[in-house]
């Protein structure tokens, strides 16, 4: 998928997104911290395994997340598919995590599940509410 520059860096410089799960027509949102990893478009996160959004995760491996920046006015949603991850992968995406959060109560320990979101479609907004949709077939207007 080809991520526009304005889009990029939303994800590199901001670290608060809203993430949407939903299970058996329940919505529920978080606020989390991020890490975007250019190579594949992927998105680590990072929360508790008891938590509600890691048990609706399990359930429903469709999420979106939600990332506005004030300065730009910009906000993109992004949607795609999650799952975990383990070995020495789960250990990278954790050290990158660290690395850009540096919130080690939210992202080490054995109870923190490490959840690696795989970016499939992405709708951009702007403050002319100019609305782009970009898939892996590129852009379109809807």
């Amino acid at each position: 998928m080809n991520i526009s520059k304005d889009v990029k860096d939303l994800l590199k410089n901001e670290k608060l997104c809203t993430l949407a799960t939903c299970v058996e027509n329940s919505p529920y949102v978080s606020l989390m911290n991020f890490t975007y990893v250019e190579e594949g478009n992927k998105v680590i996160l990072s929360t508790r395994r008891n938590s509600k959004k890691y048990e609706n995760f399990i359930k429903n491996k469709k999420i979106s997340l939600l990332l506005f920046s004030i300065s730009s006015g910009l906000s993109a949603t992004f949607l795609g598919t999650a799952m975990t991850t383990e070995g020495k992968e789960e250990k990278h995406y954790r050290e990158l995590h660290m690395q850009k959060n540096n919130m080690p109560q939210f992202i080490l320990g054995e109870d923190i599940g490490l959840i690696v979101f795989h970016i499939e479609q992405i709708i951009v907004s702007n403050r002319q509410d100019q609305v782009t949709y970009i898939n892996d077939a590129g852009i379109t207007d809807k």
